[in-house]
């Protein structure tokens, strides 16, 4: 009577798991067209990506070869509105990588969510084995072969007790299985997230350009006023002020530390440490590089520095310690700035400030304010034009920075 009502046990507790496992899965599991539809809709938004990429593609090249013919309005309003049309594909093709991002979180949310429940069923199980052999393992072997007819209803009881053993070692393992896929799947979530975060700022940075772009066209076609001549006209003055300005700078610099070398250790310029410059502001959110490839005026003069894209009235602080070579105000190409010169034959420039807080003759410690961005001088937008100078020369701040 023992043995039968043991394996009647056993046969309820079996059918019980397997009536649990059933309903389990049809009831918390994700029916498979949700994860089938995520994964079409970011199919679909791949290839509008790859058409988006062609469209750019094409406007980088109608560019490129716009800038090969004669400089004039009717060219440089032409490749203006090339890079307009291709900031706002830039801006869809973000928009298209968000789209994807989500529906990979949803995916690895449903997926998550798919293996938290499976693992809660195996814990089930796991404890329903536990709680079957707490309840006939404590007897010993004498006690069960005693209490059965036959040596065969014995060897068929302790063969089930190994099976059990089996079973809760198998559900064992495949917990553990679930919850190193658990801990793999949160750890991509956590990437994806990451990744969504990145492209957000990409998206506003391309929306900054898109605006830059847009007041490029709207600042060159009221300087002009649509006439060609007066566009000639602004490109020789352009030219002539941009290289009366480096001229000017590097002269300055060459000066300055000749005679503040000459005044030896007892000149504070002289002790100053190796130079290791900082960012000037706290946004490092670069809208145009140094000889940056899409600089509107590229073929007149190479950009000489990165512009950051701050708001005016951002603080400006000084990248390094050092002397204040020169502050100048209301300068057609630079605007506003400040040219602070430090140790490593290395210089500073910040320019198109709305305001100025430091003078000429002074040092600075690194990270002090020195003014506030603006939108002087030569410039379609507010911004930091920042550069960096060795021997009077710009090279790329972006090798100086960390």
């Amino acid at each position: 009577m023992t043995i039968y009502l043991f394996l009647l046990s056993s046969i309820a507790l079996t059918v019980f798991w397997a009536f649990n496992f059933i309903q389990a899965q049809s009831t918390n599991e994700p029916n498979p067209a949700v994860i089938s539809n995520i994964n079409a809709q970011i199919d679909a938004q791949r290839k509008r990506i790859d058409e988006l990429t062609q469209q750019i593609d094409d406007y980088k090249k109608t560019v490129q070869n716009t800038r090969k013919e004669a400089i004039t309005l009717k060219n440089q309003v032409s490749i203006l509105d090339n890079q307009i049309g291709k900031a706002n594909i830039d801006i869809k093709l973000r928009e298209e990588e968000i789209g994807i991002l989500k529906l990979e979180i949803e995916r690895t949310n449903i997926e998550i969510k798919k293996n938290e429940n499976s693992v809660g069923i195996q814990k089930d199980r796991l404890a329903d084995v536990i709680r079957l052999l707490n309840r006939y393992e404590n007897r010993d072997y004498i006690s069960i072969l005693l209490g059965n007819e036959s040596f065969s209803s014995f060897f068929d009881q302790v063969k089930y007790s190994e099976d059990l053993q089996q079973e809760m070692q198998k559900t064992l393992n495949k917990i553990k299985e679930n919850i190193t896929k658990l801990a793999a799947q949160q750890k991509e979530l956590d990437n994806k997230k990451e990744e969504l975060s990145k492209v957000l700022n990409k998206l506003e940075d391309e929306k900054e350009i898109l605006g830059d772009q847009k007041n490029e066209k709207k600042m060159l076609m009221t300087q002009t006023q649509q006439s060609e001549k007066k566009f000639q006209s602004m490109i020789t003055d352009l030219k002539k002020e941009q290289s009366a300005a480096n001229n000017q700078v590097a002269g300055l610099e060459k000066k300055l530390r000749a005679e503040l070398a000459k005044k030896g250790q007892k000149e504070k310029f002289n002790s100053l440490g190796s130079a290791s410059l900082d960012w000037p502001t706290s946004s490092h959110r670069i809208t145009s590089t140094f000889h940056d490839p899409t600089y509107p005026y590229r073929y007149l003069f190479e950009h000489s520095g990165l512009d950051l894209g701050v708001k005016s009235g951002t603080s400006v602080k000084a990248a390094e310690a050092g002397y204040v070579a020169k502050v100048a105000l209301g300068t057609k190409w630079y605007g506003n700035y400040v040219m602070i010169i430090h140790s490593n034959n290395l210089s500073t420039l910040y320019a198109h400030l709305s305001s100025v807080s430091v003078s000429a003759d002074q040092y600075v410690a690194q990270g002090q304010q020195i003014g506030l961005s603006g939108n002087t001088g030569f410039s379609s937008g507010p911004h930091l034009h920042f550069e960096v100078r060795s021997n009077g020369v710009p090279v790329d701040p972006i090798g100086y920075l960390p």
